[in-house]
């Protein structure tokens, strides 16, 4: 064995380094999610979010096309006004399975990647489907194929689907992707994206003036290729990369229904206020929620909690041709984030992303509803006053002080009052505190009514269409401005009104807990979250009026993994530890053990598949990615340490050995012939 190089010796340091963060063995944390813990391809439970739009009945799917309608369908789909919901970005030379297919013209071909930002578009009926950070989509025009990654409700987690026919007169076939061989890329089962500078996106003005000399009747300048897009996109990726662990967390995390009541609870104050606080004081909070969180914690993870890393490291293909291991997706990446115990940041963290499975309309439906029934009930009014002076005014203006700034414990307010010939005129709250409560407001105005000596106000949020409300879910129901002779005499009082609206919200997740107890209603119990149950059984308990749901009455695209073959003798081998990736009748990856019959698929194979073996060895001065990958090993019950030194290996690497002793090969991996390009099809 020869001296490895400064690099090499390198490269297998960061590997080995690499690898103690991928294995979870009960003294390191426990992943989140894992490549080698895929699932099954299919759940039947419940549907994609790319089912819910297309799937007309069982197989049968209707999907616009050309690329540029089903973009411009699911834009429509999507409250969003000054610009586009759909984000889309092209990677002309990337590292995905369909990379090589345009080549040698990548930039005639150019793959597309969209993604979806934005509120969904509802109707005063219609409960619509959150498809912010939920949908992902890689359209590549030469195989004429999409890749779809998207949530299921219903099964918590992110469904990977193959769309082929993806052209003018062809029926699309969608079928659901091999999960354990994306996994091995998308190591956290969801949407994976480079990090920044996105040197291998159209965000590169290299590759955007490329598109424009390969695609000139489509585009004549950078406008509308260099976007920031390929930003958005990443924060849409790292978004998604959250719903597992805020999933974990809801299940095990809190294995009582009256915990998740709890965090249902600090959700829907978090959302109420317009996203700016909850109440993390109130003891359900604190000990229904944080507690039982805790001791769960203990004994559930008592090494913590690992996050899949949804970023794979920048590349930029005009300065490499070839793509290393440490730059391919399948390198085993290092946790996003540990989390070791449940301190109060990471508490709050989860509760914030639960509340982005709401939509806005959800909210601001239960807040109008709020207001109405308890107008109709008697609900406790609070009231705060404090005294105001007069700081600085003129002719035109004046700015009002309220309240005692040197104490904590008091109602504080500035205004901003425009004087028109001498009267109050319009009037801006620059802020607003209220006894008890964390924030520091800076409300809109949504009504405003004069009278003779004062002003009545009714506070809001313009921005989300809510009305204003404190942490603790109750709403700052007006501010009152009086004066005796005129506003000018310096001599105002303020006087604020508040309605303990949201024990309206505690009397129905109680009710909530009791039903759920007896059978009645599920969504507190121990499933996946999912906004449908939970919308449905708080709007009923609150006497509102239900909702149009979609109703999943067909059948998914379904799992097409064929059985893997069965071979004799030392080649046999190549079925634990390859056919996860490779059993199917595909060229990337290349489909070597399809079919009854491989062995001449092998054979062709051979050179390639010895040099990825050979890859992982310390002496190897192959670049590339070593196979099988780490996510594939630990499938077959071993690891990438282990692997290279195991019997199972040596027996392997001596089989594939023979075949490539009976070619012509010379070995140099870049000159061998492209696996499967002689087969016969």
């Amino acid at each position: 064995m020869r001296d490895c190089s400064m690099n090499e010796r390198l490269r297998l340091a960061l590997f080995l380094v690499t690898l103690l963060t991928w294995s979870h063995s009960d003294a390191t944390p426990r992943w989140v999610e894992h490549a080698s813990l895929p699932g099954p391809d299919t759940t039947g439970v419940g549907q994609s979010r790319f089912d819910q739009l297309f799937l007309l009945d069982q197989n049968h799917y209707r999907i616009p096309y050309p690329f540029s309608r089903l973009t411009g369908f699911l834009d429509s789909r999507i409250e969003n006004v000054d610009y586009s919901g759909v984000r889309q970005v092209f990677v002309p030379s990337g590292r995905s399975l369909q990379r090589d297919a345009p080549a040698p013209d990548y930039f005639s071909f150019p793959r597309m990647v969209i993604a979806l930002e934005g509120e969904p578009v509802t109707t005063d009926g219609e409960a619509g489907l959150v498809l912010e950070y939920r949908l992902f989509i890689a359209h590549q025009p030469k195989t004429e194929t999409l890749e779809v990654i998207s949530y299921n409700d219903s099964a918590g987690r992110f469904e990977f689907q193959i769309v082929e026919n993806y052209a003018a007169n062809k029926t699309p076939r969608v079928q659901a992707a091999n999960r354990a061989m994306c996994l091995s890329c998308h190591q956290n089962a969801a949407p994976i994206f480079p990090s920044r500078p996105w040197s291998e996106t159209s965000f590169n003005v290299r590759i955007a003036n490329k598109l424009i000399a390969a695609l000139p009747q489509q585009y004549n300048s950078l406008i509308g290729i260099v976007t920031n897009d390929a930003g958005v996109i990443d924060v849409l990726a790292a978004r998604a990369n959250y719903l597992a662990a805020a999933q974990l967390i809801w299940r095990q995390g809190c294995a009582s229904r009256l915990c998740r009541a709890s965090m249902l609870r600090a959700v829907l104050q978090y959302r109420l206020s317009g996203e700016a606080n909850f109440d993390s004081s109130d003891k359900r909070y604190r000990h229904d929620y944080y507690g039982e969180l805790t001791r769960n914690w203990k004994t559930r993870w008592p090494m913590g909690l690992a996050l899949a890393n949804s970023r794979i490291i920048d590349r930029d293909p005009f300065t490499a041709e070839a793509i290393s291991f440490e730059q391919g997706a399948l390198f085993p990446r290092p946790a996003h984030a540990t989390w070791h115990a449940p301190d109060a940041v990471l508490a709050s963290g989860i509760i914030y992303r639960l509340g982005g499975f709401f939509t806005r309309a959800d909210i601001k439906r239960i807040d109008r509803h709020l207001i109405a029934l308890g107008s109709t009930r008697r609900i406790l009014i609070r009231q705060h006053e404090a005294s105001c002076k007069l700081v600085t005014g003129d002719t035109s203006s004046h700015v009002l002080v309220c309240g005692d700034k040197t104490t904590a414990t008091g109602l504080q307010a500035d205004f901003e009052i425009e004087m028109q010939q001498g009267e109050a005129g319009s009037i801006r709250i620059m802020q607003l505190r209220v006894p008890r409560d964390s924030n520091l407001l800076q409300p809109d105005i949504v009504r405003l009514s004069r009278f003779r000596g004062g002003l009545e106000i009714e506070p809001g949020n313009s921005a989300n269409g809510l009305s204003l409300r404190l942490a603790n879910g109750d709403r700052i129901k007006s501010l009152l401005l009086r004066w005796d002779d005129s506003l000018a005499s310096g001599e105002v009082s303020l006087s604020m009104e508040i309605a303990a609206e949201f024990r309206l919200i505690d009397q129905a997740l109680t009710e909530i807990v009791e039903n759920n107890q007896r059978g009645i209603g599920d969504s507190l119990a121990d499933r996946v979250f999912r906004r449908r149950a939970v919308m449905r059984e708080l709007m009923q308990t609150l006497g509102m009026q239900p909702l149009q749901w979609f109703e999943a009455v067909r059948s998914s695209s379904v799992a097409t993994q064929p059985a893997p073959p069965e071979l004799s003798g030392e080649l046999a081998l190549l079925v634990p530890y390859c056919a996860h990736c490779h059993a199917g009748d595909t060229v990337n990856p290349p489909g070597f053990l399809a079919g009854d019959q491989p062995r001449a698929r092998i054979v062709q194979c051979a050179p390639r598949i010895l040099a990825r073996l050979k890859a992982g060895q310390a002496d190897s001065s192959f670049t590339g990615s070593p196979m099988p990958p780490p996510a594939s090993l630990e499938i077959s019950g071993t690891t990438s340490a282990d692997w290279p030194h195991s019997d199972h290996y040596h027996a392997l690497v001596a089989s594939v050995e023979k075949l490539v002793a009976a070619t012509s090969s010379d070995g140099a991996f870049r000159r061998l012939p492209a696996c499967l390009s002689a087969i016969d099809e």
